[in-house]
């Protein structure tokens, strides 16, 4: 049976571009910019949706134009969407701007219906959070929401989303049952370094009471850990190499988690699911779009072969 799965986050229309050449600053630079749907709940969500998923989102939306995309899009992917729109606020909107061969160059959001999304929403919605197998979150939410349901004993998953914001999830650290975060990311939970890496960065997050999580890596692939008794299992799996240009990076660290999730609640290892983590980032950066609608769990398969015969793989023990 497939797994039930809430999200709580952030939703947004994104306005993506990309550079025909490689950017130049402060000028006017020609490329393509396509409409879209975005925020990393949202994405989380229909990730796992396309991939087989039961999903539920509970986000924040206005009552106006964007909304009532935000709004068809789930009703299209089957996901259930748990509030109403929000009268009294605009959809939140995300400019990203892409280098010519795909790289993250810039973004704006604008986001602030995203507090909306009070505690008092969780406790409305609290037999749908109880409900699933497992809840995800990202903090785009408040510290008070976040805390609000870091304080139930739910199979708690969250994403950092960004260096600015991942600090309100430092409270919260050791009620995770999994975290997903970025290097810098990583490196702000805990206080690092900027030249800390990631195997630093894992043992501080275990100090703080993590016992599982992904630190991405960007162009060098991505880690998972877990720790069994007073070890730590270090799981590497490198990007694909010679893969042609992305066409967008943007939003491929969301299907990473859909990918591996999706791994976990199939009964793969923490190894394998990275695998299908990576296969599925490696998937959504092939499409222009946030999230690449014309994956499927067959194509997720095919490209977890890709990876197993040609991409670095390895496992490192860490002694506590």
């Amino acid at each position: 049976m497939d797994a039930n799965i809430t999200v709580v986050g952030g939703s947004n229309i994104d306005i993506s571009a990309k550079s025909a050449a490689k950017i130049i600053g402060y000028d006017s630079n020609i490329g393509e910019v396509e409409f879209g749907l975005g925020g990393v709940g949202r994405n989380i969500a229909e990730g796992l949706s396309i991939l087989g998923a039961n999903v539920s989102l509970l986000t924040a939306v206005g009552d106006d134009s964007f909304g009532s995309v935000v709004q068809d899009n789930a009703r299209e992917q089957g996901i259930s969407l748990l509030a109403e729109p929000f009268e009294n606020g605009k959809t939140g909107v995300y400019v990203c701007i892409n280098n010519n061969d795909g790289s993250f160059y810039i973004g704006i959001n604008d986001m602030d219906i995203i507090s909306q999304i009070t505690p008092e929403i969780i406790e409305e919605h609290i037999n749908a959070l109880y409900f699933a197998d497992y809840v995800i979150l990202d903090s785009n939410l408040s510290a008070d929401t976040i805390q609000a349901i870091a304080d139930h004993n739910f199979c708690l998953i969250a994403d950092c989303v960004s260096t600015l914001k991942c600090p309100k999830l430092v409270p919260v650290l050791d009620k995770l049952w999994l975290i997903k975060a970025n290097l810098p990311e990583a490196r702000t939970l805990i206080g690092a370094a900027e030249d800390a890496d990631a195997i630093t960065c894992i043992k501080g997050l275990v100090a703080k009471g993590l016992e599982q999580g992904i630190v991405t890596l960007s162009k060098d692939g991505a880690m998972s850990f877990q720790v069994e008794k007073d070890k730590v299992h270090v799981y590497y799996v490198s990007n694909l190499p010679g893969t042609h240009p992305s066409k967008n990076t943007s939003g491929c660290g969301d299907a990473l988690l859909s990918g591996f999730m999706i791994g976990l609640t199939r009964g793969r290892k923490m190894r394998d699911a990275l695998i299908m983590g990576q296969a599925a980032s490696y998937l959504n950066a092939q499409s222009f779009s946030s999230v690449n609608k014309d994956m499927s769990f067959t194509d997720l398969k095919d490209a977890v072969r890709l990876f197993e015969d040609s991409a670095t793989i390895t496992e490192e023990v860490i002694q506590l």
